[in-house]
């Protein structure tokens, strides 16, 4: 569908090949809602609460906005690279600009803010962290240089928004804090994390030059054990809030699960598109559990 888009076609029309292409509605959509459905879920059952679905809503539309504005801050931040390694996107070829992405990224911001405050003061700060959060990144916190030399810190030193956003869906639901909710967000932080891991680690004939992958910085064999072991620690978090909340059925669940994720990942010498796949799922089973659990 790209390839047939042109620069002289309507706006409506190239921005929406580019978010085919960079920002998958359906997906994004249902990463997003199954994210905000398990933070209220948990949050609303620890702390004895019913949210309003009309709450809900304009919360995840609030995260799947920061989402889009932080897509919108890659696309600048890797411009240079990617118009050499990906002379075939809709952004090398002219078709949408970065000036045009920045002023879509600066109306999400608008809505973000928006939206959170329609919800409350304090949903309002919250979502401020979340948002000066993403400006240190775009800016990769003044040790740009450094960071991209080193790509397992770099994940990591941008893995917090996840922790931050799950702490604005909180905020939003206005309940006291529960331990359990420290683990909740340490475990969707580690499947995020996994997530990152996953969509970067190809085989050997699939690697693009000039970009690097966690495959082509520690090797295949090192990539893919670093990928398993962070997974391993994820489903522990899950599991763990499963015993604490005496769900004895879901813990055997989360654990069969983790060591199905494992062994594929062990033994398919998965190519990049199954390795993504395999991380992806699991991550949305890590939000399925915590729904499951709060039920």
């Amino acid at each position: 569908m790209s390839t047939q888009i042109q620069p002289s076609d309507p706006m409506y029309r190239r921005l929406w090949g580019y978010a085919v292409e960079r920002f998958p509605p359906v997906a994004y959509t249902v990463l997003v809602v199954l994210f905000a459905g398990s933070a209220f879920a948990i949050a609303g059952h620890l702390g004895g609460v019913q949210i309003p679905l009309e709450t809900e809503i304009r919360a995840a539309m609030v995260v799947l906005l920061v989402f889009l504005h932080l897509r919108i801050m890659d696309e600048h931040k890797d411009a240079a690279g990617d118009l050499v390694a990906y002379p075939q996107r809709l952004l090398s070829r002219g078709v949408v600009t970065l000036p045009l992405l920045a002023k879509v990224g600066y109306l999400a911001v608008l809505l973000e803010m928006l939206l959170s405050l329609s919800i409350s003061l304090n949903a309002l700060m919250a979502w401020a962290a979340c948002l000066v959060f993403t400006v240190l990144m775009k800016v990769e916190f003044g040790v740009g240089r450094w960071l991209n030399r080193h790509l397992v810190i770099y994940a990591v030193t941008h893995n917090p928004i996840v922790a931050l956003l799950g702490v604005f869906l909180w905020v939003v639901t206005d309940t006291s804090w529960h331990p359990l909710l420290g683990l909740y967000l340490l475990g969707v932080s580690l499947g995020s994390l996994a997530f990152e891991v996953g969509r970067k680690i190809r085989l050997p004939a699939e690697e693009i030059a000039g970009v690097e992958s966690y495959s082509s910085v520690l090797g295949i064999t090192r990539a893919n054990r670093m990928l398993r072991r962070i997974r391993v620690l994820a489903s522990t978090c899950f599991g763990i809030m499963a015993w604490e909340m005496g769900d004895y059925v879901l813990v055997s669940v989360i654990l069969g699960s983790a060591m199905l994720v494992s062994s594929s990942i062990v033994f398919g010498r998965l190519n990049a598109k199954k390795t993504e796949a395999v991380a992806t799922i699991a991550l949305l089973l890590d939000f399925v559990f915590v729904w499951v659990l709060a039920w």
